[in-house]
Formats: C-alpha cells, sequence, structure tokens
C-alpha cells in the first residue's frame, strides 16, 4: 500500500511540470460572441444524421454545407450562410463543417457548451463544434427585423415599418 501511495507521488511529481507546459501552449477554448453578422450563438447541439429512425437527416438539414480543412472559423461560417440565401441557422461541427439551415430538428436536443470542445482549424481559440455535436448559432431578433423591415421598404410599407 505505501509502495503504491510512493509510486503515485513520485509520477505526479514527475508528470506536472509537463502538465502545466501543456496548458501554458493550449490557448483557452471560447464561444464566439460578436454579433455584427447578425447570428447570435444558440447552444451546442447533438447531431441527428445517427440516430435511429432519422435515415441520415441532419440536425441543420434542407440547406446547404460547406467544409474547410484548415481554415473554417466562426465568421467564414456566418458569412457563407448569409451568401445566397439567408438561413436562419448557421452551424459549426468537427472543426471545420459548417451547416446552414431554416430550422434545427426537433430531434436534436441541447448540450452542455463543453460537448462543442474542437477548436475551429482556422481559429484554434473559438469551439467550432464536435464529434456529432454542432455548435448552432441563430439570427438574432434584431437582425431578423431588419431584414423584415428592408423587405417591407423595399415594397412600398416604409410607412409601416416606421410605425412599428
Amino acid at each position: 500500500m505505501w509502495l503504491r501511495r510512493i509510486l503515485t507521488l513520485l509520477l505526479s511529481i514527475l508528470l506536472l511540470p509537463c502538465l502545466v507546459a501543456a496548458d501554458e501552449t493550449t490557448p483557452a477554448l471560447s464561444i464566439y460572441n460578436k454579433t455584427d453578422d447578425g447570428y447570435v450563438y444558440y447552444g451546442c447541439y447533438n447531431e441527428t444524421m445517427d440516430l435511429p429512425g432519422t435515415i441520415g437527416t441532419r440536425a441543420l438539414n434542407g440547406g446547404t454545407n460547406q467544409v474547410l480543412e484548415e481554415k473554417m472559423t466562426v465568421p467564414i461560417c456566418h458569412k457563407f450562410c448569409r451568401s445566397n440565401t439567408v438561413y436562419k441557422f448557421a452551424g459549426l461541427e468537427y472543426a471545420r463543417e459548417c451547416w446552414c439551415a431554416q430550422s434545427l430538428s426537433t430531434l436534436s436536443l441541447p448540450f452542455h457548451d463543453s460537448a462543442c470542445s474542437l477548436p475551429c482549424e482556422g481559429d484554434n481559440t473559438t469551439a467550432c463544434g464536435g464529434y456529432l455535436k454542432i455548435s448552432v448559432y441563430t439570427l438574432g431578433a434584431s437582425s431578423t427585423r431588419a431584414a423584415w423591415s428592408a423587405g417591407l421598404s423595399a415594397v412600398g410599407f416604409s410607412m409601416l415599418v416606421n410605425l412599428l
């Protein structure tokens, strides 16, 4: 019993400098929270394609996607999801995948943010989902209202928008 304690203590002493050095070189992972592009963080959700009965349907299905190895960042994904069609949801998965859709599957459940723990391949300080976990962003209420207002103004209803 005492031999086990001594060995554990020795291993702890020998490995502690290695663990501290690893912590110093690994940047802290954060959730992207800038809202200047209209998207706000919605949460970490599970991917649904492996769930029974889904026939491979994804959490963000029916839209478009982009994979950028070694380059993906949250702003790149947001820009992609607004490039042609403005998608309500933008999600990042597996550090390099961007998914865009108008809705999030009801089968996709929220997880603790720590489940989306892979850093973006283009920005190793920001979370970009995980394995079968997706960091989901949605268009904020203010940007949705602005797009709606712009649409009404374009067809001549600007006076109505000003009354709202």
